[in-house]
Order: structure tokens, then sequence, then C-alpha cells
């Protein structure tokens, strides 16, 4: 499998997918996939997520999307026996990021130090030059706590010969905000993942867009 290791990207209002994790999205939109609900064998169990300020957690629902890959037999008893695991390690990337930038800290702070413990160096650079896009950064002082109101992750899944290599993770991601300000944000977007010379699924490019009224 090829180093998942793009220059980063540079955005202007929106974060804009980097060339390889374009490649990722685009093969996993190619014919022969397949597609599974979340009410399929390929859902994972759900993440504990955090609220603050009050209010209830919320899980990370995480489910299998499509996959692309030959996934005749026996290709599909490899990914079968892979499929749990990748989606558990792919939720749990995601996780701290949304917990890290969003509803999974204390409020007002100054900082999101752990958002992006998930990323690759070269992401982890980008993203920390777009936090007010990547975290909840303009709203960090004004507020004392959020309540999620949707938290989904759906996971595509690229597998060769039906080992799982590449993933792009499809964010949802509904809050609302408590305190001195009182906003309704929503994040959506694309994670584009690979597991690194260890084995660990790192966030290795996005594309995401967050709004708020």
């Amino acid at each position: 499998m090829p180093a998942l290791h793009p220059r980063p990207s540079r955005s202007r209002t929106r974060s804009r997918a980097t060339t390889a994790s374009a490649l990722v999205a685009l093969a996993l939109a190619a014919g022969g996939c397949s597609s599974s609900g979340s009410s399929s064998p390929g859902a994972a169990p759900t993440t504990q997520g955090s609220a603050v300020g009050g209010a209830q957690p919320m899980a990370s629902t995480v489910t299998l999307g499509k996959v692309a890959g030959n996934l005749r037999k026996p290709n599909r008893k490899v990914f079968k026996k892979h499929r749990k695991q990748t989606l558990k390690q792919v939720g749990r990337a995601v996780d701290t990021w949304i917990d890290g930038g969003f509803v999974g800290v204390d409020y007002p702070r100054a900082s999101f130090g752990s958002a992006f413990q998930a990323f690759t160096k070269p992401a982890r650079h980008d993203a920390r030059k777009q936090q007010r896009l990547m975290t909840n950064w303009d709203l960090r002082k004004r507020i004392d706590g959020v309540d999620v109101k949707k938290r989904k992750v759906t996971v595509d899944v690229l597998a060769p010969h039906g080992r799982p290599a590449g993933a792009t993770a499809r964010i949802a991601l509904v809050f609302t905000t408590t305190g001195h300000t009182t906003k309704r944000v929503a994040v959506h977007g694309r994670l584009f993942l690979g597991p690194d010379d260890h084995g660990t699924w790192r966030i290795f490019g996005y594309d995401v867009a967050k709004g708020g009224k």
C-alpha cells in the first residue's frame, strides 16, 4: 500500500480535500461498491461521546457505508474479519477530533490542544491553521457548554482484496451552545483516513464545512 502522506491543502471559506484524499473518495464512489445501512451487521458499537455544561452525553453512531473493492469470495470473508475492528478504530480517531474540538471539552477555554491528536503531522499542521473551521474556536470564551443534537459518522471503506486500506468518514455533527452566546452549530464533511506503519488509523486529509445560526 502506498504511503498516505499527501501535502496538506489550503482552504478559503471551507477546507478542501488533498489530491490523495480525492483519489480515495473517487475510488469509494466508483462502480462495484456495496453499501450497508445503519441496521446492517456492518454497524460498529457506538462510541460514547460527551456533552458539557449539564447536557446529557450523546454517543457517536458509527456505521458502515460504501465498500470499494473486489469482495467476491474469499475476499468477502477477509473483509468481514477486519470490518468491526476497522470501524472501531476509524470511529475512535474521528471522535478525538469531535470531542477535542467541539463537544467533549469544558467551556470557556483558551485552546483546543487535544483536537488533532489523531491527525498525521501534515494534516495537523494544516488544521491548526484553520482552527476557526476545525474547532469551536470563535465561541470558546463566550459559552459555558454545549448540547449535542446529532452525532453521526458513516464510514466508506476502500478494501482491495478485502483488506481495509483507506476510509472516508462522513461526519454529521449538530449542537447548540449555552451561556453568554446561544447558537446552533452544524459541522458536516469528510475526514480521510488510512493506517500508518504501526496499523493505527490516522486522519490525513479533510473536507469540512461549518455553519451556525
